[in-house]
């Protein structure tokens, strides 16, 4: 299973830091001196190797463990992962989390990774994709016919319309990423749906999203997007975005 061929490091000429073995690691990932299924030297090779204590390398392995770059094997040594992990991403989740506020980047973001989510789950998604979206799309409508419809909980059934797009591109890094974004935007949508209007007019851009999602047609997916956005706080941000996108020069 795992690769054993022999990589030799060249030392760290700088005092002991973990981010410099990392970054080490990294770029013999990149260069091709490491390939996935290989195992890394020991503990004390590395050290030795990379010139820092071995404290340092303990560290710095438990890092890249942690985030699923490396495997480790009992009884057998660490080993560069041979499939990417969900938890590569966990890093990239949290440091747009701690983007909070919604900005014109972040808004720049959503269109751009839904647009790209929604035209994958077109060419990908199955009769059963098909029916949980529909499904998704429905939960909302009939939570909205009721009188006092709770805003919180159509904003949260809103997120699974998105949830269930996700699922149909059958690509859990563009779920997990996709994820992440759609889920910075639920505070400003709960706030938004607490008029009735804005719910209403988020459905009907469901309808159009669904509309457009079964065309395949790239341009009216495009273009349904970046109408969904018209009526949210961010339509100011969206005049650009309907330029770059629906003109087709994107």
């Amino acid at each position: 299973m795992p690769k054993s061929n022999p990589i030799v490091f060249q030392s760290i000429q700088q005092p002991t830091v973990v981010d410099q073995i990392i970054e080490t690691i990294k770029d013999a990932l990149i260069s091709g001196d490491l390939v996935p299924g290989q195992q890394l030297p020991s503990e004390p090779e590395l050290a030795r190797q990379l010139g820092v204590g071995r404290s340092a390398v303990r560290e710095a392995l438990k890092v890249l463990q942690a985030i699923g770059v490396l495997v480790s094997i009992r009884g057998s040594g660490t080993y560069i992962a041979e499939e990417p992990s969900e938890r590569l991403l966990n890093p990239l989740s949290f440091a747009i989390m701690l983007g909070t506020d919604v900005s014109s980047e972040l808004i720049e973001l959503r269109v751009m990774i839904q647009i790209g989510y929604c035209e994958l789950a077109a060419s990908q998604a199955t009769d059963s994709d098909w029916q949980a979206i529909e499904h998704a799309a429905q939960a909302i409508e009939r939570l909205f016919e009721q009188e006092n419809a709770d805003h919180e909980e159509l904003a949260r059934l809103d997120l699974k319309f998105h949830y269930a797009i996700l699922e149909a591109t059958h690509n859990p890094l563009v779920q997990k990423i996709g994820r992440t974004v759609e889920e910075l935007f639920f505070q400003s949508i709960r706030d938004t749906f607490k008029e009735r209007k804005n719910v209403e007019q988020a459905i009907k851009a469901h309808r159009d999203i669904i509309s457009a999602l079964h065309s395949q047609d790239l341009t009216q997916i495009r273009a349904a997007i970046v109408n969904s956005l018209n009526n949210t706080p961010w339509k100011d941000e969206v005049k650009t975005l309907r330029r770059i996108h629906v003109n087709g020069n994107s």
